[in-house]
Protein backbone atom coordinates (compact mmCIF):
# COMPACT_ATOMS: atom_id res chain seq x y z
CA UNK A 1 0.00 0.00 0.00
CA UNK A 2 2.99 2.03 1.12
CA UNK A 3 4.81 1.84 -2.39
CA UNK A 4 2.04 2.33 -4.04
CA UNK A 5 1.14 5.32 -2.51
CA UNK A 6 4.72 6.73 -3.53
CA UNK A 7 4.32 5.69 -6.98
CA UNK A 8 1.44 7.55 -7.37
CA UNK A 9 3.38 10.95 -5.54
CA UNK A 10 6.30 10.23 -7.74
CA UNK A 11 4.15 10.29 -11.29
CA UNK A 12 2.00 13.46 -9.88
CA UNK A 13 5.41 14.98 -9.53
CA UNK A 14 6.56 14.36 -12.44
CA UNK A 15 3.56 15.47 -14.20
CA UNK A 16 3.38 18.61 -12.38
CA UNK A 17 7.18 19.55 -13.45
CA UNK A 18 6.44 18.22 -17.23
CA UNK A 19 3.23 20.98 -16.97
CA UNK A 20 5.88 23.66 -15.48
CA UNK A 21 8.63 22.89 -18.11
CA UNK A 22 5.75 23.10 -20.84
CA UNK A 23 3.92 26.61 -19.37
CA UNK A 24 7.32 27.84 -19.43
CA UNK A 25 8.44 27.12 -22.57
CA UNK A 26 5.39 28.29 -24.38
CA UNK A 27 5.88 31.26 -21.98
CA UNK A 28 9.13 32.26 -23.66
CA UNK A 29 8.49 31.69 -26.79
CA UNK A 30 6.74 34.95 -27.11
CA UNK A 31 9.59 36.54 -26.20
CA UNK A 32 11.97 34.71 -28.64
CA UNK A 33 11.41 36.52 -31.91
CA UNK A 34 13.58 40.01 -29.92
CA UNK A 35 15.46 38.45 -27.14
CA UNK A 36 16.68 35.16 -28.92
CA UNK A 37 17.92 37.64 -31.85
CA UNK A 38 19.53 40.32 -29.20
CA UNK A 39 21.70 37.43 -27.71
CA UNK A 40 22.62 36.15 -30.88
CA UNK A 41 23.60 39.40 -31.67
CA UNK A 42 21.61 39.70 -35.11
CA UNK A 43 19.25 42.86 -34.70
CA UNK A 44 21.13 46.28 -35.07
CA UNK A 45 20.93 48.89 -31.96
CA UNK A 46 21.77 52.15 -32.49
CA UNK A 47 21.70 55.44 -30.93
CA UNK A 48 20.69 59.10 -32.34
CA UNK A 49 20.75 62.52 -30.43
CA UNK A 50 17.23 65.02 -31.77
CA UNK A 51 16.67 68.59 -30.98
CA UNK A 52 13.57 67.43 -29.64
CA UNK A 53 11.55 64.70 -29.56
CA UNK A 54 8.03 65.90 -28.91
CA UNK A 55 5.20 63.65 -29.40
CA UNK A 56 8.04 60.66 -29.40
CA UNK A 57 7.56 57.29 -26.88
CA UNK A 58 9.13 54.46 -26.33
CA UNK A 59 7.67 51.95 -28.26
CA UNK A 60 7.20 54.17 -31.77
CA UNK A 61 8.24 52.45 -35.09
CA UNK A 62 11.54 52.84 -36.93
CA UNK A 63 10.79 52.43 -40.36
CA UNK A 64 12.40 52.21 -43.92
CA UNK A 65 10.32 53.99 -46.90
CA UNK A 66 7.62 53.28 -44.80
CA UNK A 67 8.28 49.90 -43.83
CA UNK A 68 8.27 49.71 -40.03
CA UNK A 69 11.69 47.81 -39.16
CA UNK A 70 12.61 48.01 -35.10
CA UNK A 71 10.99 49.78 -32.28
CA UNK A 72 12.52 52.61 -30.12
CA UNK A 73 13.77 51.44 -26.87
CA UNK A 74 14.13 54.28 -24.77
CA UNK A 75 14.46 57.68 -24.33
CA UNK A 76 17.22 59.25 -22.60
CA UNK A 77 17.12 63.19 -21.60
CA UNK A 78 20.78 64.67 -22.08
CA UNK A 79 20.53 68.41 -21.20
CA UNK A 80 19.96 70.56 -24.79
CA UNK A 81 19.23 67.42 -26.87
CA UNK A 82 17.42 63.98 -26.12
CA UNK A 83 19.54 60.87 -26.98
CA UNK A 84 17.16 58.10 -28.96
CA UNK A 85 18.05 53.83 -28.42
CA UNK A 86 16.42 52.07 -31.12
CA UNK A 87 16.30 48.39 -32.26
CA UNK A 88 16.13 47.61 -36.02
CA UNK A 89 14.99 44.32 -36.71
CA UNK A 90 17.57 40.98 -38.26
CA UNK A 91 17.98 41.25 -41.70
CA UNK A 92 18.02 44.67 -42.38
CA UNK A 93 20.42 46.57 -42.98
CA UNK A 94 21.29 50.54 -42.34
CA UNK A 95 23.88 52.57 -44.74
CA UNK A 96 27.00 54.19 -42.54
CA UNK A 97 26.18 57.38 -43.53
CA UNK A 98 22.19 56.97 -42.81
CA UNK A 99 19.82 60.35 -41.44
CA UNK A 100 17.53 60.09 -38.89
CA UNK A 101 14.41 61.88 -39.08
CA UNK A 102 11.13 62.38 -37.04
CA UNK A 103 8.19 62.06 -39.34
CA UNK A 104 5.17 63.51 -38.61
CA UNK A 105 2.22 62.02 -40.74
CA UNK A 106 -0.32 64.02 -38.99
CA UNK A 107 -1.18 66.17 -36.06
CA UNK A 108 -2.96 63.67 -34.09
CA UNK A 109 -0.94 60.61 -34.84
CA UNK A 110 2.11 59.44 -33.04
CA UNK A 111 5.44 60.23 -34.63
CA UNK A 112 8.15 57.38 -35.82
CA UNK A 113 11.56 57.80 -36.86
CA UNK A 114 12.66 57.46 -40.53
CA UNK A 115 15.89 56.20 -41.58
CA UNK A 116 17.36 57.47 -44.90
CA UNK A 117 18.05 56.40 -47.74
CA UNK A 118 17.83 53.31 -48.00
CA UNK A 119 20.81 50.42 -48.03
CA UNK A 120 21.63 49.75 -51.68
CA UNK A 121 25.76 48.47 -50.70
CA UNK A 122 28.21 49.48 -49.10
CA UNK A 123 29.24 49.68 -44.87
CA UNK A 124 26.27 49.51 -43.31
CA UNK A 125 25.71 50.54 -39.24
CA UNK A 126 26.31 47.70 -36.79
CA UNK A 127 25.62 47.42 -33.20
CA UNK A 128 26.18 49.79 -30.88
CA UNK A 129 26.88 53.09 -33.31
CA UNK A 130 25.92 56.44 -32.52
CA UNK A 131 24.03 59.33 -35.40
CA UNK A 132 25.25 62.92 -33.97
CA UNK A 133 22.82 65.92 -34.01
CA UNK A 134 24.24 65.97 -37.45
CA UNK A 135 22.80 63.48 -39.03
CA UNK A 136 19.04 63.70 -37.40
CA UNK A 137 16.30 65.96 -38.36
CA UNK A 138 13.30 67.22 -36.56
CA UNK A 139 9.98 69.03 -37.93
CA UNK A 140 8.97 72.52 -37.00
CA UNK A 141 6.40 72.47 -33.95
CA UNK A 142 2.89 73.71 -34.75
CA UNK A 143 3.15 76.17 -32.10
CA UNK A 144 6.76 77.37 -33.53
CA UNK A 145 4.84 77.91 -36.66
CA UNK A 146 1.81 79.65 -35.28
CA UNK A 147 4.08 82.29 -33.50
CA UNK A 148 5.88 82.75 -36.43
CA UNK A 149 3.11 83.83 -37.87
CA UNK A 150 2.10 86.04 -34.84
CA UNK A 151 5.46 87.79 -35.33
CA UNK A 152 5.22 88.63 -39.18
CA UNK A 153 1.59 89.60 -38.31
CA UNK A 154 3.01 92.08 -35.94
CA UNK A 155 5.57 93.48 -37.74
CA UNK A 156 2.94 94.64 -40.50
CA UNK A 157 0.72 96.18 -37.91
CA UNK A 158 0.62 99.94 -38.08
CA UNK A 159 2.99 101.86 -35.34
CA UNK A 160 0.84 103.35 -32.38
CA UNK A 161 -0.24 106.82 -33.40
CA UNK A 162 -0.14 106.31 -36.90
CA UNK A 163 -3.52 104.62 -37.45
CA UNK A 164 -3.88 103.02 -41.12
CA UNK A 165 -0.33 103.59 -42.05
CA UNK A 166 1.44 100.52 -42.28
CA UNK A 167 3.84 98.75 -43.98
CA UNK A 168 1.33 97.15 -46.74
CA UNK A 169 -0.68 100.51 -46.75
CA UNK A 170 -1.20 103.37 -49.52
CA UNK A 171 0.18 105.79 -47.94
CA UNK A 172 3.17 104.01 -48.20
CA UNK A 173 3.42 101.61 -51.02
CA UNK A 174 1.87 104.33 -53.41
CA UNK A 175 5.23 106.76 -53.48
CA UNK A 176 6.79 104.42 -53.51
CA UNK A 177 4.82 102.46 -57.25
CA UNK A 178 4.64 105.95 -58.51
CA UNK A 179 5.90 106.34 -61.50
CA UNK A 180 8.07 103.21 -61.59
CA UNK A 181 5.34 101.18 -63.50
CA UNK A 182 7.58 100.90 -66.19
CA UNK A 183 10.57 100.15 -64.28
CA UNK A 184 9.02 97.52 -62.25
CA UNK A 185 7.90 95.98 -65.55
CA UNK A 186 11.13 95.83 -67.37
CA UNK A 187 12.45 94.00 -63.84
CA UNK A 188 9.65 91.59 -63.98
CA UNK A 189 10.73 90.92 -67.83
CA UNK A 190 14.47 90.65 -66.83
CA UNK A 191 13.93 88.22 -64.27
CA UNK A 192 11.35 86.18 -66.42
CA UNK A 193 14.00 86.19 -69.13
CA UNK A 194 16.73 84.98 -66.98
CA UNK A 195 14.02 82.57 -65.40
CA UNK A 196 13.29 81.32 -69.28
CA UNK A 197 16.89 81.31 -69.96
CA UNK A 198 17.43 78.96 -67.05
CA UNK A 199 14.17 76.71 -67.76
CA UNK A 200 15.90 76.50 -71.45
CA UNK A 201 19.10 76.00 -70.47
CA UNK A 202 18.53 73.47 -67.63
CA UNK A 203 19.82 70.49 -69.25
CA UNK A 204 23.33 72.87 -69.77
CA UNK A 205 22.61 73.93 -66.23
CA UNK A 206 22.42 70.39 -65.09
CA UNK A 207 25.72 69.32 -67.25
CA UNK A 208 27.31 71.78 -65.16
CA UNK A 209 26.43 70.90 -61.61
CA UNK A 210 27.58 67.01 -62.66
CA UNK A 211 30.49 68.78 -63.81
CA UNK A 212 30.70 70.93 -60.66
CA UNK A 213 30.11 67.77 -58.46
CA UNK A 214 32.98 65.47 -60.19
CA UNK A 215 35.40 68.05 -59.95
CA UNK A 216 34.78 68.49 -56.12
CA UNK A 217 35.18 64.55 -56.13
CA UNK A 218 37.98 64.50 -57.33
CA UNK A 219 39.73 67.88 -55.39
CA UNK A 220 38.27 65.31 -52.07
CA UNK A 221 39.81 61.98 -53.84
CA UNK A 222 43.34 63.87 -54.25
CA UNK A 223 43.26 66.28 -51.59
CA UNK A 224 46.68 64.96 -50.10
CA UNK A 225 48.54 65.82 -53.52
CA UNK A 226 46.53 69.18 -53.63
CA UNK A 227 47.87 69.95 -49.94
CA UNK A 228 51.29 68.91 -51.39
CA UNK A 229 51.00 70.87 -54.00
CA UNK A 230 49.76 74.54 -52.00
CA UNK A 231 52.55 73.06 -49.03
CA UNK A 232 55.34 73.16 -51.77
CA UNK A 233 53.78 76.68 -53.45
CA UNK A 234 53.87 78.19 -49.98
CA UNK A 235 57.61 76.94 -49.38
CA UNK A 236 58.28 78.05 -53.35
CA UNK A 237 56.60 81.63 -52.34
CA UNK A 238 58.81 81.56 -49.05
CA UNK A 239 62.12 80.89 -51.05
CA UNK A 240 61.63 83.74 -53.14
CA UNK A 241 60.56 85.96 -50.85
CA UNK A 242 64.03 85.23 -48.89
CA UNK A 243 66.30 85.46 -52.37
CA UNK A 244 64.71 88.49 -52.97
CA UNK A 245 67.30 90.98 -52.38
CA UNK A 246 69.90 88.61 -54.14
CA UNK A 247 67.44 88.30 -57.19
CA UNK A 248 67.01 92.45 -57.45
CA UNK A 249 70.72 92.69 -57.39
CA UNK A 250 70.88 90.45 -59.78
CA UNK A 251 68.56 92.00 -62.05
CA UNK A 252 69.69 95.20 -61.38
CA UNK A 253 73.44 94.07 -62.57
CA UNK A 254 71.76 92.61 -65.77
CA UNK A 255 70.01 96.21 -66.42
CA UNK A 256 73.25 97.64 -66.07
CA UNK A 257 75.10 95.63 -68.51
CA UNK A 258 72.48 96.00 -71.24
CA UNK A 259 72.29 99.74 -70.61
CA UNK A 260 76.39 99.58 -71.43
CA UNK A 261 75.59 97.26 -74.37
CA UNK A 262 73.48 99.60 -75.57
CA UNK A 263 75.57 102.25 -75.56
CA UNK A 264 78.61 100.45 -76.90
CA UNK A 265 76.42 99.73 -79.99
CA UNK A 266 75.18 102.99 -80.72
CA UNK A 267 79.00 104.58 -80.16
CA UNK A 268 80.20 101.91 -82.72
CA UNK A 269 76.82 101.41 -85.19
CA UNK A 270 79.16 102.29 -88.03
CA UNK A 271 81.27 99.72 -87.39
CA UNK A 272 79.12 97.43 -87.41
CA UNK A 273 77.33 98.28 -89.99
CA UNK A 274 80.71 98.20 -92.30
CA UNK A 275 81.54 94.63 -90.98
CA UNK A 276 78.13 93.47 -91.27
CA UNK A 277 78.24 94.78 -95.08
CA UNK A 278 81.70 92.90 -95.77
CA UNK A 279 80.08 89.69 -94.05
CA UNK A 280 77.21 89.70 -96.77
CA UNK A 281 79.79 90.62 -99.77
CA UNK A 282 81.64 87.46 -98.82
CA UNK A 283 78.69 85.15 -97.55
CA UNK A 284 77.22 86.30 -101.32
CA UNK A 285 80.53 85.26 -103.19
CA UNK A 286 80.83 82.34 -101.74
CA UNK A 287 76.94 81.17 -102.42
CA UNK A 288 77.91 82.60 -105.96
CA UNK A 289 80.85 80.10 -105.49
CA UNK A 290 79.36 77.19 -103.89
CA UNK A 291 79.81 74.99 -106.72
CA UNK A 292 83.43 75.42 -107.54
CA UNK A 293 83.86 75.51 -103.75
CA UNK A 294 82.08 72.00 -103.69
CA UNK A 295 84.22 70.58 -105.99
CA UNK A 296 87.42 71.92 -104.17
CA UNK A 297 86.16 70.27 -101.44
CA UNK A 298 85.75 66.96 -103.25
CA UNK A 299 89.18 67.07 -104.67
CA UNK A 300 91.38 69.02 -101.70
CA UNK A 301 91.39 65.17 -99.24
CA UNK A 302 92.64 63.12 -102.86
CA UNK A 303 95.01 65.57 -103.89
CA UNK A 304 96.92 65.95 -100.26
CA UNK A 305 96.42 62.01 -100.42
CA UNK A 306 98.61 61.75 -103.61
CA UNK A 307 100.96 63.78 -102.55
CA UNK A 308 101.42 62.66 -98.99
CA UNK A 309 101.83 58.88 -101.52
CA UNK A 310 104.46 60.74 -103.62
CA UNK A 311 106.79 61.46 -100.90
CA UNK A 312 109.04 59.05 -99.69
CA UNK A 313 110.69 60.19 -96.35
CA UNK A 314 112.95 57.26 -95.53
CA UNK A 315 114.67 57.95 -98.83
CA UNK A 316 113.81 61.98 -98.92
CA UNK A 317 112.94 62.30 -102.84
CA UNK A 318 109.58 62.70 -104.13
CA UNK A 319 108.55 60.62 -107.13
CA UNK A 320 106.67 62.84 -110.22
CA UNK A 321 105.45 61.04 -113.20
CA UNK A 322 104.52 63.89 -116.01
CA UNK A 323 102.17 63.50 -118.63
CA UNK A 324 103.09 65.13 -121.73
CA UNK A 325 101.59 62.29 -124.25
CA UNK A 326 98.05 64.20 -123.91
CA UNK A 327 99.67 67.85 -125.01
CA UNK A 328 101.90 66.26 -128.09
CA UNK A 329 99.93 64.53 -129.93
CA UNK A 330 97.74 64.05 -133.12
CA UNK A 331 98.80 66.75 -136.16
CA UNK A 332 101.72 67.52 -134.10
CA UNK A 333 102.99 64.18 -133.93
CA UNK A 334 102.74 63.18 -137.57
CA UNK A 335 104.36 66.24 -138.94
CA UNK A 336 107.01 65.75 -136.67
CA UNK A 337 107.71 62.43 -138.18
CA UNK A 338 107.48 63.38 -141.73
CA UNK A 339 110.31 65.92 -141.28
CA UNK A 340 112.35 63.27 -139.54
CA UNK A 341 111.55 60.66 -141.47
CA UNK A 342 110.57 58.31 -138.52
CA UNK A 343 108.32 55.01 -139.22
CA UNK A 344 107.45 54.22 -135.27
CA UNK A 345 104.14 53.34 -134.17
CA UNK A 346 103.70 56.66 -132.94
CA UNK A 347 104.22 58.36 -136.06
CA UNK A 348 101.13 56.28 -137.16
CA UNK A 349 99.08 56.76 -134.57
CA UNK A 350 99.71 60.03 -133.37
CA UNK A 351 99.80 59.46 -129.35
CA UNK A 352 102.92 59.96 -128.05
CA UNK A 353 103.33 56.95 -125.50
CA UNK A 354 103.17 54.83 -129.12
CA UNK A 355 106.85 55.63 -129.00
CA UNK A 356 108.17 53.24 -126.45
CA UNK A 357 109.88 54.59 -122.63
CA UNK A 358 111.80 57.48 -124.15
CA UNK A 359 109.03 58.87 -125.85
CA UNK A 360 110.93 58.51 -129.29
CA UNK A 361 113.57 60.66 -128.42
CA UNK A 362 116.16 58.04 -129.68
CA UNK A 363 115.00 57.38 -132.99
CA UNK A 364 113.93 61.38 -133.44
CA UNK A 365 118.13 61.49 -132.64
CA UNK A 366 118.66 58.93 -135.26
CA UNK A 367 116.66 60.19 -137.83
CA UNK A 368 118.34 63.70 -137.60
CA UNK A 369 121.44 62.57 -138.48
CA UNK A 370 120.75 60.56 -141.78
Amino acid sequence: MKLTNRLRSAKFLARTVMIGATALALGSCSLLPSQFDDALGRSTKITADFENIAGMYEGNDVMVLGLPVGKVDKIVPKGTFVEVHMTVEAGVKIPKEAIAAIISPSIVTDRHIDISPPYTGGEALKSGDHLPKARTRTPVELDTMIKTIDQFAAALKPEEGQEGLGPLSGRVLYPVLDGNGQKIRETLDALSGALKVGVDNKDAISNIIIKLNELTTMLADNDQSVRDFSNRMTAMSGLLAEQAPGLQATLDQLNQFLANTSTTFGVHADELSASLTGLTNVTNQLRDNSGALTEVVDIVPLLMQNIDGAINREQGFVRLHALIGTALSGEIVSVFCERIQMRADGCRSGNMQDFGPDYGLTAALLGLTK
